[in-house]
């Protein structure tokens, strides 16, 4: 049954690729079918195949030679670990679906951020009903939890909104507001601190070693987006492990 979840995970990573490239573009996703974008040519099947198309075919169009972004494979791979993270902690279940749709949603959040630098409206509003979703089904529908929902969402944004509104912009994105706001829906104080404390590492650890491998001055403009993402996701599925291993720590 795993090895059936891995091959539909890297499966729905193509998929993911082709709405990454697409939708910011105004194009569908059903037609035309895949197509190489620079000559054009229909692809097969096998030109097609998760991750192993671009091994065999060495990264390039089996017709025109026109180099294969390395982000294909990457999305694939990442959409099959995030899959396999989910299973791993939900087992085979709503929530594990629900789960794996939600990172799904936020790997695409940050593959288009990368590209064009702006978090759409659509999704996330798309990654907040997904969030309801699974809040309602941990939780059950009641007062309580819709004021979860809107208290964590609070909580997760007060921190970059702040940084929003005194920098007028120019060190965070609103877009990146309404990401952290829509993916913290739910969580408590403690989990909506846990998930800034982790994006502002990971955007530290990433700018520092842009500057040491590219020599990059530290005010070039990265999306932080993807940080935040990553952030959501580790709190959404461990974030109470983590939590509880910090209060133990201290109490001991």
């Amino acid at each position: 049954m795993l090895a059936v979840l891995i091959v539909l995970f890297f499966t729905l990573g193509s998929f993911l690729n082709v709405c990454i490239y697409r939708v910011p573009r105004g194009e569908s996703i059903v037609f035309p079918p895949s197509h190489c974008p620079n000559c054009n040519k229909r692809l097969k099947w096998y030109d097609l195949i998760p991750v192993l198309s671009y091994i065999f075919l060495k990264g390039k169009c089996r017709y025109c030679g026109q180099k294969i972004s390395i982000r294909y494979p990457i999305v694939e791979i990442l959409t099959a670990l995030g899959g396999l993270l989910c299973y791993l902690r939900y087992g085979i279940s709503a929530q594990m679906f629900i789960s794996f749709a939600i990172f799904c949603i936020l790997l695409y959040i940050s593959a288009v951020d990368i590209d064009t630098m702006e978090i759409s409206t659509a999704s996330v509003l798309l990654l907040f009903i997904a969030r309801c979703a699974q809040i309602f089904l941990e939780r059950g529908v009641s007062f309580n939890t819709v004021l979860s929902i809107f208290s964590g969402m609070f909580f997760s944004m007060l921190l970059i909104l702040i940084i929003y509104i005194l920098s007028k912009g120019g060190a965070m994105g609103f877009g990146d507001v309404l990401l952290i706001a829509a993916g913290g829906a739910g969580f408590t104080a403690a989990q909506a601190i846990l998930a800034n404390f982790l994006a502002f590492i990971f955007g530290a650890v990433f700018a520092v070693l842009m500057m040491i491998l590219r020599n990059k001055n530290i005010k070039s403009e990265v999306p932080f987006g993807p940080y935040i993402t990553v952030a959501l996701f580790i709190t959404m599925i461990y974030g109470d492990r983590i939590l509880q291993m910090y209060f133990n720590y201290f109490r001991a």
